[in-house]
């Protein structure tokens, strides 16, 4: 296959001289790649650099065919959705797919996240080399289908930006981009997953290899000190019994003691350096810090009330659900609420939060303490700092709370970040500590969409959390790979609306 774009030597920094990557070589051809890497590491800037919608500040990029960007995020416009896609000209069966459902006489504006995200898909879409950028974020099951399907059948050749790993599994190539720089891996996503796990165990033998080293330094050099400290109090009493004069004694004393700082600095020093090896292949191990949290809410009793509803329904503008609900969750349920966008799984969430919406039917609510999470991790207050977000809900010491926020990988001065400081991942392990440190540990946890705008390292981290969560739990998600992580014990399908 022949190259749709050559990247020499690219290299990427802001004005204020932060540099994203540089001197990145590589080239897209027809096939379809993915690019990965931790969120924050530059992967929209790569892409726009691409797609020419950024100059790069070292080096050139060769186009041989129209590229297209998909970009994460547009703010809709108030036109119709037919009006939006006059512009579009090439129709195929995959865009009407995408379409499904969708009244074309709607305003843009007034669309759900995820039926915007599939009209402008559908817009996009065509014989273009494409960048997208998370196509899959807020998406229905339909509408990751429709996705899933056209990436099977694109022809111009695409690169695909993305933590979804249905999408990535029909990549043929991964590169990952990391403060390291950019890697290539052939063989398609099974071979990058094997190639990453046999890093991660080279670097954690590097890692465990040098902390030995370390240790060993510290011993023998606790050891030459207690030797040296035994020389020399036999030397001072060798030299009273032989009566040497007081300016002997002195200088014996004063050799004996720069020997001893001498010993002590060169150990000192080689067991820092190990210190300082041990931190490096820590750092070199950029993906999965791994947490293993203990602190994951509170059982519930078998026949505790969490939610139930008979003939229910909530008003908005219309009564929202196109037929009445009835469910009854007891004790530490896992219940997956599925439907298509704009079916009301995030207004039945925040029902259960005790939202005062107009209802008809019967609804209770369990007497539980909840955390809930939502795409934007809402819980956290963006003015203060983390350390300072959780201490709001918890009375415990700070070196108490300290100690709990490094388990969620904020050290040190990172506690201090202010909330609106932090990235997707940062927020949601931000937002979890509050939950998992306050002084009443969740007994439900109310998951919406968690997964949007992660990075595959804290998908991980938050699939270990929900794993190892003892209380009842309510999760709206598309992620099917995710669910199956969260071991789902029910499901609740809420009804699909007419087009």
């Amino acid at each position: 296959m022949s190259a749709i774009i050559i990247a020499r030597g690219i290299s990427y920094a802001f004005a204020n001289g932060r540099e994203l990557f540089s001197d990145l070589s590589f080239s897209l051809d027809t096939g379809l790649s993915a690019l990965v890497g931790p969120n924050g590491v530059g992967k929209t800037s790569l892409a726009k650099v691409l797609a020419g919608e950024l100059e790069p500040t070292g080096g050139y990029v060769q186009r041989h065919n129209r590229v297209a960007l998909f970009a994460q995020r547009q703010a809709p416009e108030a036109v119709t959705v037919a009006n939006f896609l006059s512009f579009h000209s090439e129709w195929s069966v995959h865009t009407e797919r995408l379409l499904h459902n969708i009244d074309r006489d709607a305003l843009c504006d007034t669309l759900s996240g995820g039926q915007w995200m599939r009209v402008r898909l559908a817009r996009a879409l065509g014989s273009a080399f494409l960048i997208l950028d998370e196509p899959t974020n807020d998406l229905d099951r339909e509408g990751r289908d429709a996705v899933i399907s056209f990436l099977h059948h694109h022809r111009a050749g695409a690169l695909l930006i993305s933590h979804d790993r249905e999408c990535l599994q029909l990549c043929e190539d991964v590169f990952e981009l990391s403060n390291r720089g950019l890697a290539r891996f052939g063989g398609g996503w099974s071979a990058y997953m094997g190639a990453r796990q046999q890093e991660r165990e080279r670097l954690a033998n590097a890692l465990e290899r040098t902390k030995r080293e370390r240790d060993a330094m510290l011993a023998h050099r606790r050891e030459q000190l207690a030797k040296q400290d035994k020389r020399n109090r036999h030397g001072a009493a060798a030299a009273k019994r032989g009566g040497a004069p007081k300016i002997l004694l002195g200088a014996r004393k004063g050799r004996a003691q720069a020997t001893s700082a001498k010993l002590d600095a060169e150990t000192l020093q080689k067991s820092q350096q190990a210190v300082r090896d041990a931190h490096e292949a820590l750092s070199e191990l950029k993906i999965d810090p791994v947490m293993y949290a203990d602190l994951m809410g509170r059982d519930i009793a078998a026949q505790r009330l969490v939610a139930e509803a008979h003939q229910f329904n909530i008003r908005l503008q219309d009564w929202i659900y196109v037929r009445d609900l009835d469910f009854t969750w007891r004790g530490n349920v896992r219940v997956a609420v599925r439907g298509e966008n704009g079916s009301g799984k995030s207004t039945l969430i925040k029902a259960l939060l005790g939202g005062p919406f107009a209802i008809r039917g019967t609804f209770r609510r369990g007497e539980l303490h909840a955390l809930y999470l939502d795409q934007q991790c809402a819980v956290l207050d963006d003015d203060v700092s983390v350390l300072d977000n959780v201490r709001a809900a918890s009375s415990a010491a700070e070196s108490e709370l300290r100690s709990g926020l490094a388990r969620f990988l904020f050290a040190k001065e990172t506690v201090f970040q202010k909330a609106r400081e932090l990235s997707g991942g940062e927020r949601l392990r931000a937002a979890l500590a509050c939950g998992c440190l306050a002084s009443h540990k969740p007994e439900l946890l109310l998951l919406d969409e968690p997964t949007n705008n992660l990075d595959l390292m804290n998908i991980e981290f938050l699939e270990q959390v929900v794993s190892e969560f003892r209380g009842a739990l309510i999760v709206v998600s598309h992620d099917e790979r995710f669910l199956d992580r969260c071991g789902i014990t029910q499901e609740l399908v809420l009804p699909r609306r007419s087009p």
